[in-house]
């Protein structure tokens, strides 16, 4: 059965247009303080000014505790415990931010102008949380606007923060932005680590893009490991973007290049498998269905021991499943796999190679494999989690990969005998039905 076709997602406008509603209403609510600091204490005043702007934002904001507010110099306001949810929500819904501290520092000039020129010194958070579903929902519901990105001279700084979506977050996430103009290039750092079922991604990253808004050309580089239960994969890596389409639904990157250095490090293993890794193909996320689509993709792997020379071609889907198509040739037999018998060992050509896998985002399920060889073919399925733990103990575990299928050959040479049109069928011991 076919799911059904999802909402169009927010256009760029639309996406950006909620923080400027938002920061308008705290400037309004920093001239309210200006207004009635005499006759009012702080807190009465904010409170009286959300209550006027949440019909407008459709919004409700509260807040526990003091409200600070500094008129000299450059004024800023700071409140804690804010909780910001969709009129109509359910008790029980989270909230679509929360945060323990909004610190929002904005020049005389903003205020003034009652957030006509809107421009903004800085903004803090201290542990804030997006509940990233809700926000769609509420960006769906308002009406077009301009969308305008306000400039903010001293940046954003964000620490300890969460971004919530369907079946995944990102926890202890930090940003650092040190300024934010709409038509200038901005650099800025942000980590945290990514949570999708079993799997686990702390990152650390320097971000740069040519413009705030309507980038053309986007660079990353930095840290990204992927823990996983039978190991942990390190890398260092480098990314360069020089399109992106943000007319689609979503938002797509074509071409994208990336550029890893990595070690993996198995539970059981003594010694890391370093490799390096290069991806180059076209990257959209959003707007079909799955959360990123990698399509079409090449890739080139080139490694050392067990970690093969390969190049190859396809695509991958990452929604509420996995989905890998890859087809491509190993450039030889390794060294430090099983040795062959003659007279397959006597080939120098190519192994032709294709890979399936359709099922959970953890690979937990069978990827389907087959290998050609100038005289041989094998067809079956492995283990992801198992053939990683046979690389690891290769050099005093069985010499025989824990694989499902059938392996043919045209001729073998075993122990002085010739074997003719033989077939050899592997069994992993895991009670899967066989391919």
């Amino acid at each position: 059965m076919s799911n059904p076709a999802p909402a169009p997602e927010p256009s760029a406008p639309r996406r950006l247009r909620w923080l400027r509603l938002l920061l308008i209403a705290l400037v309004l609510a920093i001239v309210a303080a200006l207004l009635v600091q005499v006759l009012l204490p702080p807190e009465r005043a904010l409170r009286l000014v959300l209550a006027r702007l949440e019909p407008t934002l459709g919004l409700r904001i509260t807040f526990e505790g003091d409200v600070e507010y500094r008129l000299r110099g450059t004024p800023q306001l700071v409140v804690r415990e804010v909780s910001i949810t969709a009129p109509g929500s359910h008790p029980s819904d989270v909230p679509m931010l929360q945060a323990e501290r909004i610190l929002l520092s904005l020049p005389w000039k903003t205020i003034r102008s009652r957030g006509a020129d809107l421009e903004i010194t800085r903004v803090e958070l201290d542990a804030p949380r997006l509940h990233l579903p809700s926000l769609l929902r509420w960006l769906d519901a308002r009406p077009p606007g301009d969308g305008k990105v306000p400039a903010i001279t001293e940046g954003v700084r964000i620490v300890r923060g969460r971004l919530d979506g369907d079946g995944w977050y990102v926890d202890e996430l930090a940003l650092d932005l040190p300024a934010l103009q709409a038509d200038r290039a901005i650099d800025a750092r942000i980590a945290g680590t990514a949570h999708l079922d079993a799997l686990q991604a702390p990152f650390r990253l320097q971000l740069h893009a040519n413009r705030a808004v309507d980038a053309r050309d986007l660079q990353a580089r930095g840290t990204l490991a992927l823990v996983h239960a039978a190991g942990r994969l390190d890398t260092t890596l480098q990314a360069e973007a020089t399109r992106i389409d943000a007319d689609m639904p979503g938002f797509a990157l074509s071409p994208l290049r990336i550029a890893i250095d990595a070690r993996w490090q198995g539970i059981d293993a003594a010694e890391p498998l370093p490799f390096v890794l290069g991806l180059h193909g076209a990257l959209h996320v959003g707007g079909d269905g799955n959360a990123l689509g990698f399509a079409p993709m090449g890739l080139a792997l080139r490694g050392a021991g067990v970690v093969p020379d390969l190049i190859a071609g396809g695509q991958v889907a990452l929604g509420e499943r996995l989905s890998l198509a890859l087809d491509g040739r190993i450039a030889r037999w390794p060294e430090a796999w099983p040795a062959l018998p003659a007279p397959l060992s006597d080939s120098t050509q190519a192994l032709p190679f294709a890979l399936r896998y359709d099922g959970p985002v953890d690979a937990s399920a069978p990827v389907g494999l087959r290998l050609e060889h100038e005289h041989a073919r094998f067809d079956g399925e492995a283990r992801i989690d198992a053939m990683l733990g046979w690389f690891d103990a290769l050099a005093t575990g069985s010499p025989l990969p824990p694989l499902r299928g059938q392996l043919t050959a045209d001729r073998v040479e075993v122990s002085g005998a010739v074997l003719e049109g033989v077939e050899i069928t592997f069994d992993d011991g895991s009670g899967d039905t066989p391919p």
